[in-house]
């Protein structure tokens, strides 16, 4: 299934790809012995399919642990979105899976809120509330100063705490940028999405087919194409 090796990986296979949605697998019972025939057929007829923008590249991927263990996927990647198509020797038997991940886009109105936030902090650590203001009339400008002056501090903490958290999913992620991009996906993300779904899994009956397998045991995901809108949280 994978070759191990002696040393540590921070990072997760699917690194620098987003979010993981889907994950979907077959299991072709004494067909051990076509796992190369069958992989080399998908990805043939994946590239045959002329489907615009779509790049289909075999890759070694290494998955983070004590140990570091690599397998080999085709990776067939359109848009936001990634379908890594693992074909492997299971015993006896002949184990295919896709996983289905999506990188949405940087959420303008994202940084614009964090812009905003990093005005108020920079103007917060440059006011200074004087009484004299009071006395002279200047009641909003005293207001405000107070109001960013004690903004200011909490911020900045976001701000930390945020610069943080973001080098630190850049290490196991390889994408520094997440909480700057959207946590939903748009309708013409799930369509393409869910056409890249579409298009591997009958590729991949396809290729099963080709090689002379039984074909019929490639099969939909039970509950169908239906990912998810809102892929995390924050």
């Amino acid at each position: 299934m994978g070759t191990a090796q002696g040393l540590a990986s921070m990072r997760r296979a699917f690194a620098g790809h987003g979010t993981l949605v889907m994950h979907h697998s077959w299991l072709l019972s004494g067909d051990h012995a076509h796992a190369v025939a069958v992989r080399n057929a998908t990805k043939d007829k994946l590239l045959q399919r002329g489907i615009a923008k779509l790049s289909v590249t075999p890759q070694t991927l290494i998955e983070r642990g004590f140990l570091m263990e690599e397998r080999d996927y085709l990776v067939a990647q359109r848009g936001i979105s990634t379908v890594f198509i693992y074909v492997a020797p299971a015993g006896q038997d002949l184990y295919i899976s896709r996983a289905t991940t999506v990188l949405p886009a940087i959420n303008n109105v994202r940084v614009i809120i964090l812009g905003l936030l990093f005005l108020v902090m920079f103007f917060g650590f440059f006011s200074h509330p004087s009484p004299s203001d009071l006395l002279y009339g200047n009641t909003l400008g005293f207001l405000l100063a107070s109001i960013f002056s004690i903004l200011s501090v909490p911020i900045l903490l976001f701000f930390i705490v945020l610069l943080i958290r973001s080098f630190i999913y850049w290490l196991r992620e390889k994408d520094f940028w997440q909480y700057l991009r959207s946590n939903y996906l748009n309708v013409f993300n799930l369509d393409d999405l869910m056409l890249l779904e579409h298009a591997t899994d009958d590729t991949v009956r396809d290729a099963v087919e080709r090689v002379g397998l039984d074909a019929t045991k490639i099969v939909p995901p039970a509950l169908g194409y239906q990912p998810k809108q809102k892929i995390r949280a924050l």
